[in-house]
């Protein structure tokens, strides 16, 4: 089932419930989550080989607590990345027949819409708890895909002046944000 059509079995009164419930710092955002709720149904949906996986997670040492996460996979192998030579890992081993897992934070909404929601996250997760936490991911760098779209494209400018500097660049000049550079 895609995310779209989750969006049409689940009501704003649970989302908003289901948002409350799991993430403690959204209630001064409500307003915003609302906009974007209702503007997700009247989207259209783009096709997209990406899937959403929601679950809970614990990194021994990093977390004080589990919680939930949102990732997106496609079919790609961790070892069918360019960077996998570097890791050491061997071509048979679980982490390289693995799918890559990826953030979804800065993908457009329409794709969001589009992307098949695994079966996993169906059966321990609710429609209105998958809509929350998707709302929560899809929303964590603001309520406006023009915001967001301008955050990703700064970051892609910073990363390419960072692959283009030396290493000595690097050490004397970090890159600045374009707000910041006058």
């Amino acid at each position: 089932m895609k995310l779209t059509e989750i969006i049409e079995k689940a009501s704003w009164a649970e989302t908003k419930a289901c948002l409350l419930w799991n993430y403690s710092d959204v209630e001064k955002g409500m307003p915003g989550y609302e906009r974007v709720f209702r503007e997700l149904r009247t989207l259209q949906p783009t096709s997209t080989s990406m899937r959403i996986f929601i679950r809970k997670t614990f990194r021994e040492g990093l977390d004080e607590e589990p919680f939930t996460e949102v990732v997106g996979k496609n079919g790609t192998l961790n070892k069918q990345l360019e960077d996998f030579k570097y890791l050491n890992k061997s071509e048979d081993s679980d982490y390289a027949n693995a799918e890559v897992e990826y953030a979804l934070e800065f993908h457009p909404w329409e794709e969001w819409l589009g992307m098949e929601v695994n079966s996993a996250t169906h059966q321990k997760y609710a429609y209105p708890e998958i809509l929350a936490h998707c709302l929560w991911e899809m929303t964590f760098m603001g309520f406006d895909q023009d915001a967001i779209r301008e955050e990703k494209q700064e970051l892609e400018r910073r990363a390419d002046e960072l692959k283009n500097m030396t290493e000595e660049e690097r050490k004397a000049h970090p890159p600045a944000r374009n707000d910041e550079a006058s």
